[in-house]
Formats: C-alpha cells, structure tokens, sequence
C-alpha cells in the first residue's frame, strides 16, 4: 500500500456477520462471506501522507491490490486467520475488501496490515496462527531489510499497523493505528570513508548500511550491556487472548537498528567512485518505547554489511571509520508513530 494513513474505518456487511451468531459451531467453521467497506478518514491535524512536505506528513491511498489479515481470538489465543482482499483502481481513497471469516461468536477481532502472508508481513509477523496466544513482531529493520531505500513508496511495504473491530448498530469499525516512526536521513558523502585490506569481505567502494542507535551517557553500560538503548525498539509482542489483549504491543528486546541499504532495484547504497560528492535521501521505520530526551546522543553509523555463505545469514554492521556520527539532543524530541522526523548527516 503506497501510503501511510492514521486511522481507516472499514464498514462491514454486519448483518452478515451478526446472522452468524445463529449458526452452530460446524457451520460456523465453514465460514461466512463478508465484504468490509475501507475509508480514509485523516483529520487535517492528525494527517499522515506518503509525499514528503515541509510539515512532515505522508500522502495516503490504496494500490490496485491490497490484502489485509483478520485474526480473531478467545480466551485461550487465536481461533482464525483469515486474508482479505481488495481490487480496485490505485490511488482510491475507497476500498471494499472480500473475504471469508471464519471465528467464533463472542471472539475480539483484530486487523494486520501488512497482510500475513505477504513479503512483508512474512518479515513482520511470526505467530500467526490458530491457537497461538501471541503474534511476535520481528525485527522491523533486519527483516524487512531490501525494502529501505531512497524511495517513500518503499516505506508503505512495512507500514506496520493493527486494529480492533468493532460493532456499531449494523455496521462494523476499526481504525487502524501506526506502530512505527519514519526516519527521513539526507545523506552527503564527501569522503571515501574506509580502505578495507586484502581479502576483507567488506566492499571499500561503499556504505551499504546503517546503524540508528541512542546513547544515555548516564546510563551504567555494566547494568544494561554494550548494546542496551534507552529508546528503539528491536522486537516487540502482542498478547492475542481477550483476557489479555490491550491493542499495544510490549517490548522484547530494545537496541540499535539496523538497515541493510542496497538492493537490486534500487542501487540505494552510496557509492562514492567518479564522483566529487554524492547526496541521497533515506526513508526507514523505526520503533521506540520513549521519546528521545534531552542530554541523549542520537546516533547515525554507517559502514558495510555482507552476507556470510558458510553461516547463511548477513553480517552485523562494521562501522567504518569516520561513519559515527552522532548529535547530542538539547532539548526533549517526543516521537509519535505515523510521523516523519527528519535528518541531516554529512560523512
């Protein structure tokens, strides 16, 4: 979906839904066609838009395809997992979205997006499944990794968000909130910032990644570990029982984040070879459990990163030299989710 959008009102064939509180439990299982009606609603003061503006909103709209995940559960965890889908023209601030539900009566019903079982929300969403009393959101930055570059529309491919449905009278809601802050980097490289050895697996010819992280210098890194962050969020859970459910994910694991920036249709790393400078602009998700206080260094590293064949998995950052820099916060920055906060860094 190229958009970021902070509330979506989806307004079901209720009545469909509410008859199927008269069928047995068998019946029920076999599931129940339901057409959910999607609008935009984006107040002027809350609006979050995908084109970049001097005022720090992104513009929203529907692709011709889009697929949204409705999970529904009980007391003891998840009973159903069901796809939706929408087609229409792209760009339509609309969209009716076709599906088969197939919870119980009496289940809390929640909305995913990106779907589950896209690219995307495969890189997001682990524990997605019936009986199971939690969905575990992974890693935003490592997973998602080939979508962050110098393209907005990239950015709505990890637009992480989630909704409770709600029943008014015949119709049904829910408004689906941001679980993510955008960060908006411009970048100018003046220097080729590392000359790696022989046989390093390093590429000297280029950054192709970077490291967000905040510093507390008062904090005691014996007690929290060199890679503690009194800020971003790597990985987070969400308590799917109606016991237990609050619609807020909790923290897993906090720490620095990192974007693996090249990928194949994009050449998005910055390479300096011919050129005197190069200047590019990057879009990534960030997570974050508090604002970024006064006194914090907030901290922009950049180097190489590579994929190890013998290990099957791609190597943590090397910062080059040269490549940290950092910026003491002077006065209180509070982050909200659906926002852009935008940066200017010079290596």
């Amino acid at each position: 979906m190229k958009r970021i959008i902070t509330s979506i009102v989806m307004t079901a064939c209720a009545a469909v839904l509410m008859n199927s509180c008269q069928k047995t439990p068998a019946e029920k299982k076999e599931g129940i066609p339901m057409t959910i009606q999607a609008s935009v609603i984006a107040p002027e003061s809350t609006k979050t838009i995908y084109d970049y503006t001097d005022d720090k909103t992104l513009e929203g709209f529907w692709d011709s395809y889009e697929t949204i995940t409705v999970v529904s559960f009980g007391q003891n965890g998840i009973t159903a997992v069901d796809e939706f889908v929408s087609t229409g023209e792209a760009g339509r601030k609309k969209a009716a979205f076709s599906g088969t539900w197939t919870g119980n009566e009496g289940d809390k019903i929640i909305c995913l997006y990106p779907s589950v079982d896209s690219y995307a929300g495969y890189s997001i969403f682990e524990g997605v499944t019936v009986g199971s009393p939690t969905i575990y959101m992974r890693d935003l930055s490592t997973a998602s990794a080939p979508l962050q570059h110098d393209d907005t529309g990239a950015v709505s491919d990890v637009d992480l968000m989630l909704g409770e449905v709600t029943l008014y009278g015949d119709v049904a809601y829910v408004h689906l909130e941001h679980l993510f802050a955008v960060f908006r980097i411009e970048v100018t490289l003046r220097d080729l910032p590392y000359s790696a050895p022989t046989g390093s697996p390093y590429d000297q010819t280029r950054v192709n990644s970077i490291r967000i992280k905040c510093v507390d210098p008062d904090m005691d890194i014996d007690e929290w570990g060199p890679i503690a962050d009194p800020v971003f969020v790597k990985r987070s859970l969400l308590d799917v029982t109606t016991e237990s459910y609050t619609g807020t994910p909790f923290v897993v694991e906090k720490g620095p984040l990192d974007y693996y920036l090249l990928d194949s249709g994009n050449y998005s790393e910055l390479t300096l070879r011919d050129d005197d400078l190069v200047e590019k602009t990057f879009f990534v998700p960030v997570r974050f459990d508090k604002d970024l206080e006064e006194g914090y260094e907030l901290c922009f590293q950049f180097g190489g990163n590579y994929y190890d064949d013998e290990k099957e998995c791609r190597e943590s950052i090397r910062v080059f030299p040269g490549c940290d820099k950092r910026k003491t916060i002077t006065s209180k920055l509070s982050l909200e989710n659906g926002k852009i906060y935008g940066f200017k860094v010079t290596i």
